[in-house]
């Protein structure tokens, strides 16, 4: 967008919410119970509110000239309009400040968002614009000092009614359309179709047009039967939700008001205060029971959704883990035949092999065995979700764990230019452990450092113990991983998006591998550190053994169980 079509565009939202203010202020003056001084819904509050909401703090300049503009002609003075002024511009102001800060959000559609509405945006924030207008009035001396509190709690109802009745209308006015199945809850069986929309449509103009009326009913006779209303509101609010509820709320506080102004039903003979007491209590009773109502019953459609979507999401997950397995077992036995075949043609069983073919044989054997990781990794995982993955754990010294799987690293670092340092205590580190598992974890993590670095690759494996716990710590140079990103590489089929590794193959499932074997263990594998283009620092923690109690059955040097040493470099399995 241009600047001058930006400009003009702001000055046009600016001028919308000044006029939408002063109109709104000046029905407000005419509906008083007494005219230009009290009254018992102030509108203006609730569209600052939502302004404040919508645009930012940036809306104060109109909600400032419009206030200014309705409490001129009024106020004592143009110094006590402008101070009340900017108390109705501050109130609202600071309490969306506050509203933002516990995490509201403008759908309105959790009971928390409709309590932090009520208690900070009602009750506490304009507490504010009552303080500052009852003490100008009291200073100015239009209003004698001993009426401070009266004053002060007639300017608080009026604005507290203004932000219940009119900010959740217009919020919900404002909000993105839902889909079909959000509007109203259950369909009673109507198809998703344009006349089924008109039904619904038709439904909530007869609940609106039931709530005038009801109410209007119930205001003209004295039997105190107002409150009868209420239970056509609550319809409304759980069949519409916000929708339906705040303009059935307006629409009976509207004729609750017009019944005050001119004194029929419960209103007739009383005083002006109590005028105000039994309206505000009827205002405040309409207001909390189709707000807070029609929050519940969002809340909790939102909870039967997300539980459905988990189901959905649970039973998705657990058929593509079937067919994974399934299609890693069905792959693994041809692969093994063209393996099988490749090597007995590259090692010359099946006749001489000419030169041309050499090379090419090479690429397929590498990609043949590539293929077969790949496979592996599959069953891995598949077996890991199913808890179905053999474990045979034994008494380690976690130093030659780690001295193997360097040993069957070193050839690949020493290809690529790097290098694999190892820093080992000199006393045993115990754990119990299968240590053909612990060894898959360090060759992935091992593998992941020499992949995914765009220099010479550096490792180091440390191991530290407390007596209590041992780490092993993986140390790359490599490119390092976003902290938004450090907690989602442990997740299944997770690869970097960097071009520079586009080469790089593997699944993706490295990392979600190695955590679950960790956690299977009783341990841990967390990311303890990254920096970009500095390296990442990987730790692998395990419950010890005691040491004076427990046999080593694994020696530095003498690694009886552990994976065969890798013939040629393993692509990395799973992206940083």
């Amino acid at each position: 967008m241009r600047p001058i079509s930006r400009l003009a565009w702001e000055l046009f939202r600016f001028a919308l919410v000044a006029a939408a203010y002063w109109l709104a202020a000046r029905l407000s003056l005419n509906l008083a119970l007494v005219h230009g001084q009290v009254t018992p819904v102030w509108p203006p509050t609730g569209i600052a509110l939502v302004a404040f909401l919508l645009i930012g703090r940036g809306a104060w300049p109109a909600i400032a000239l419009a206030a200014f503009a309705v409490n001129l002609p009024i106020g004592p003075s143009p110094v006590a309009a402008a101070a009340i002024a900017a108390g109705n511009t501050l109130a609202p102001l600071v309490a969306v400040e506050l509203l933002r800060r516990v995490g509201f959000r403008r759908e309105l559609d959790r009971l928390r968002d409709a309590i932090a509405l009520i208690l900070i945006g009602a009750l506490g924030g304009m507490a504010i614009s009552a303080t500052v207008g009852s003490s100008v009035l009291i200073f100015s001396g239009s209003v004698p000092a001993a009426n401070f509190w009266s004053t002060w709690a007639v300017w608080w109802t009026g604005d507290d009614m203004g932000v219940l009745l009119v900010a959740p209308l217009l919020l919900s006015l404002l909000a993105p359309t839902l889909p079909s199945h959000r509007r109203g809850g259950v369909q009673m069986g109507l198809p998703s179709t344009r006349a089924g929309e008109k039904y619904r449509g038709l439904e909530l103009a007869g609940l609106l047009a039931a709530t005038g009326i009801v109410t209007y009913v119930v205001f003209q006779n004295r039997l105190g039967l107002q409150y009868l209303a209420l239970p056509v509101i609550m319809v409304t609010a759980w069949r519409f939700r916000l929708r339906g509820a705040a303009p059935a709320a307006l629409i009976a506080s509207g004729v609750a008001i017009w019944s005050a102004i001119q004194g029929i039903g419960p209103f007739s003979g009383e005083t002006l205060v109590e005028k105000m007491v039994t309206l505000q209590i009827f205002n405040v009773s309409v207001a909390l029971t189709s707000f807070l109502l029609a929050s519940y019953v969002e809340t909790r459609e939102r909870k039967e959704e997300m539980s459905r979507l988990y189901v959905a999401a649970q039973q998705g997950s657990e058929a593509k883990t079937r067919f994974l397995h399934m299609a890693a077992h069905e792959l693994r036995t041809p692969i093994t035949v063209v393996t099988g075949y490749l090597s007995m043609l590259t090692d010359g069983t099946l006749g001489a092999v000419p030169n041309g073919w050499k090379m090419s044989l090479e690429i397929l054997s590498a990609k043949a065995r590539e293929l077969n990781s790949i496979v592996a990794d599959l069953l891995e995982a598949s077996r890991i979700e199913a808890n179905a993955l053999p474990r045979s754990h034994d008494q380690l010294d976690l130093r030659a764990v780690v001295q193997d799987a360097s040993e069957r690293g070193k050839p690949r670092a020493k290809l690529l230019g790097g290098e694999i340092g190892t820093a080992l205590p000199d006393a045993p580190v115990l754990v119990e452990a299968d240590s053909k598992q612990l060894g898959r974890i360090l060759d992935n993590l091992i593998n992941n450092g020499l992949s995914y670095t765009t220099g010479p690759p550096r490792l180091t494996i440390s191991v530290s113990s407390d007596g209590v716990g041992a780490v092993v710590r993986v140390a790359d140079n490599g490119a390092g991983i976003p902290a938004s990103d450090r907690e989602r590489v442990f997740e299944r089929f997770q690869r970097t998006n960097d071009p520079a590794f586009r080469d790089v193959s593997g699944t993706g499932l490295g990392l979600f591998i190695s955590r679950q074997l960790a956690e299977g263990h009783g341990g841990s594998l967390a990311i303890e550190s990254s920096t970009p283009d500095d390296g990442t620092v990987f730790a692998l923690a395990l419950p010890m053994l005691p040491a004076q109690t427990d046999r080593i059955q694994h020696q530095p040097g003498k690694s009886a169980n552990a994976p065969a040493p890798i013939a040629e470099p393993a692509p990395a399995v799973s992206a940083v």
